[in-house]
């Protein structure tokens, strides 16, 4: 059988916990994942902040997930604490697109909101008048803070707390891998930490010379920031569009070989 990906080497960025169910796809497309975990995810050095949060969820009008890892960290200290996930449920949710909505419909509930369009940035309109109103934004260290100024211009009182952290890797042997066919790109850590590890090594070459899919427009612009270009974008900013953007991709340079 003819597979849209066969023999196809693709590197995989994610980190180590998140990158199985992206590989197994490509595996059945006919791909060779190649796995690379450039960033890993790490529990905040206090929880303090969180913990304080999740005593007062009472008070808040918006909880505010942009991420799966951000709805798998709060309901996980809530459950380590002790506090029944009802709380949570009883507040007013919204989820930046159908992957956390899912993650917060298997622990919680359908989230109230989603936007179409699934960006941080989108997240303001879709979730009206937000003056006078507290919200609670679970996020990474590291997280974009544009939304969260953004709501505050609207007349919000925004409460920002570390849910997990995010760490570069350094200890890959990248010299011992393959070069890949195509490379992807989930978030713009993944972008700075593989530029790292690729400089380290010498490898530089595979970001102007392999195809970079990246997930969506945030993380293509990071690549942009390091002064390369992004071959695709996916279209839906999901692990379902990303695959999609490979095999338009592999379509492209199949019929690109076939036709010099």
């Amino acid at each position: 059988m003819n597979l849209p990906l066969q023999g196809k080497r693709v590197l995989i960025t994610r980190p180590e916990e998140q990158a199985e169910d992206l590989a197994s796809q490509l595996r059945q497309l006919g791909a060779e994942p190649i796995l690379l975990p450039t960033i890993a995810l790490l529990p905040p050095e206090d929880w303090e902040a969180v913990d304080e949060a999740i005593r007062s969820l009472q008070q808040f009008h918006w909880v505010v997930f942009t991420s799966v890892n951000g709805v798998r960290a709060f309901t996980g200290r809530m459950h380590a604490t002790n506090k029944p996930v009802s709380l949570l449920a009883g507040c007013r949710l919204a989820a930046i697109g159908p992957a956390t909505a899912k993650a917060l419909e298997e622990v919680c509930r359908t989230p109230d909101v989603v936007p179409e369009e699934f960006l941080s940035d989108a997240l303001p309109d879709a979730l009206g008048e937000v003056k006078g109103r507290r919200i609670l934004l679970p996020r990474a260290d590291i997280a974009r803070k544009a939304m969260a100024e953004e709501l505050r211009r609207r007349g919000a009182e925004v409460v920002e707390i570390a849910v997990y952290r995010v760490q570069q890797r350094r200890e890959a042997q990248i010299a011992s891998l393959p070069r890949p066919d195509l490379i992807t790109l989930t978030s713009p850590s993944t972008v700075r930490s593989l530029a790292h590890m690729l400089a380290e090594a010498g490898r530089m070459d595979w970001l102007s010379a392999v195809p970079l899919i990246c997930i969506g427009p945030i993380t293509a612009a990071a690549v942009r920031e390091l002064g390369y270009q992004p071959t695709r974008v996916a279209k839906e900013h999901t692990v379902q569009g990303l695959i999609q953007a490979i095999l338009e991709e592999a379509m492209c340079d199949a019929h690109s070989t076939a036709n010099p």
